[in-house]
């Protein structure tokens, strides 16, 4: 190979490794004896880019942790030196697993003013470490003292969380509700949220600039809530969710590396097997707030929905819309839904108020199948069909009909839609018993509208719900069998 007989040689050497550097993995003998010992002695070399490429060239290297980690300990460049830890990463660490951690706290500990070198090596060590040895596990007290959470809901519906918090100071804000609670554990399984959000004092309302975010994030209670909410004195994982409209990667690292320059001893950036997240979200064109997430601490709320399908509705959505149908739904109703999916709002249904007989519907075994999998593991019982729900005939009539109604995204055909909606409301009266009720979902209202006209006879809206889904508009209706 001509790049390694030029390093051999010394000759174009800082080109030759960059150009080495460059060449698949596979493509260097890394049983070369002769150029592992000539890439060793170039660790010595007054460049200090040729000390670099061939610190990240010898990773490749079996067994040569030890020498890079000794040439570490005695560079003195400080861009140089995340090239040895790049190629030590390359290779199993456990032996030399406590010589990582020693360098991790030396650095966390280190008095420099520029940390842009320090959390360069420090994205490449903590998940090397977290790799090989997970970080204590973050325990929440049970009582703490109080702090606001923000649980945020579907635009404009803050009113559904209203009832699981009456006990607790609270507020619509425009994100959800924010609540003062003295225990995170009494919020977390509440259905009809989407995120549960801790507002950082001082960081709201932001111009999208790095002056003003800098300044927030300096004067921010993060500590302050962490040391509320844990005991421990340990180091958190952390990392910067970009949810802006027009995402900026640039700018997000420069919140990273803010966050750690001004808590170094609480606050360590990975990309994996983080623990928090500073969320960076966009509440309305060209203002910012900054929030915590506590991305530890999982919710088994949804544990049921391990299948999912295309544009299968979302657990917290399917549970809004049904606490919107809460107050028609019928005791030890019989229930049917004839485009099931997955199973979602069905099982969503069934959490509110248990049927006396579940029935779903799907022409797609895939979401048979997968409605299948989510029932069983939400401990439900909810017979399924695969058949056109247009040809199904039932034996029994049913006290309520609950369904997510196929859309033009998915069925991009204007007519075959059109004619979809219109046999299915002519067969409302075949399925659902005279008193019985039709919760819809969908973003087809001329559709429903038209048919509304058409069956006025024997169905009655009785209320529909705009709901903002992203740039479009859904709607639930609440219907009534005559």
């Amino acid at each position: 190979m001509i790049l390694a007989s030029n390093i051999k040689n010394d000759i174009d050497l800082r080109e030759s490794l960059i150009a080495m550097k460059s060449k698949p993995e596979d493509s260097l003998d890394i049983h070369d004896d002769e150029l592992r010992q000539k890439l060793i002695e170039l660790l010595s070399n007054e460049d200090p880019k040729i000390r670099k490429n061939s610190a990240i060239l010898l990773g490749y290297f079996p067994d040569t942790i030890a020498i890079l980690l000794n040439a570490y300990t005695l560079e003195k460049t400080e861009y140089v030196k995340e090239a040895y830890l790049k190629g030590i990463a390359r290779q199993d660490c456990i032996p030399y697993l406590t010589q990582l951690k020693d360098i991790q706290m030396q650095l966390i500990h280190f008095n420099q003013n520029d940390a842009k070198h320090i959390q360069s090596q420090l994205k490449i060590l903590n998940p090397l470490i977290l790799k090989y040895q997970s970080h204590k596990r973050k325990v929440i007290k049970l009582k703490h003292e109080p702090i606001d959470v923000v649980l945020t809901s579907l635009p404009y519906y803050q009113f559904v969380l209203f009832e699981p918090v009456l006990h607790l100071r609270y507020k619509p804000v425009t994100q959800g509700v924010l609540v003062r609670t003295e225990s995170i554990y009494e919020l977390i399984d509440i259905r009809t949220y989407n995120d549960m959000l801790i507002p950082l004092q001082g960081a709201s309302g932001l111009d999208i600039s790095i002056e003003s975010i800098d300044k927030a994030i300096k004067r921010c209670n993060i500590v302050e809530i962490l040391d509320k909410l844990y005991d421990d004195e340990s180091f958190f994982y952390f990392r910067v969710e970009d949810l802006l409209r027009q995402k900026d990667p640039a700018l997000i690292k420069k919140i990273s590396e803010k966050f750690f320059e001004y808590y170094p001893y609480k606050l360590l950036n990975t990309t994996e097997d983080y623990e928090i997240e500073i969320v960076f979200k966009e509440v309305r064109k060209g203002k910012v707030n900054l929030y915590l997430r506590l991305s530890h601490l999982k919710s088994k709320r949804f544990a049921y929905r391990k299948e999912v399908i295309a544009n299968s509705m979302q657990s917290y959505v399917a549970a809004t819309l049904m606490q919107l149908a809460k107050p028609y739904m019928i005791e030890h109703a019989k229930v049917i839904d004839p485009f099931v999916g997955c199973g979602t709002l069905l099982i969503e249904r069934n959490m509110i108020k248990p049927a006396k007989f579940s029935m779903g519907i799907d022409i797609y075994n895939k979401g048979i199948e997968a409605a299948k999998k989510n029932t069983k593991i939400a401990g439900q019982t909810i017979y399924y069909v695969h058949k056109d729900s247009l040809r199904f005939v039932n034996n029994e009539m049913f006290d309520e009909l609950i369904t997510d109604m196929p859309t033009f995204p998915q069925l991009p055909d204007r007519e075959k839609l059109t004619d979809l909606y219109d046999r299915f409301f002519e067969r409302i009266h075949r399925l659902v018993k005279s008193g019985g009720y039709v919760f819809l979902y969908t973003s087809e209202i001329s559709l429903v509208r038209k048919n509304l006209r058409l069956q006025e006879g024997y169905l009655s809206l009785i209320e529909h719900y705009e709901i903002p889904r992203g740039k479009h508009m859904f709607y639930f209706f609440i219907m009534q069998v005559v």
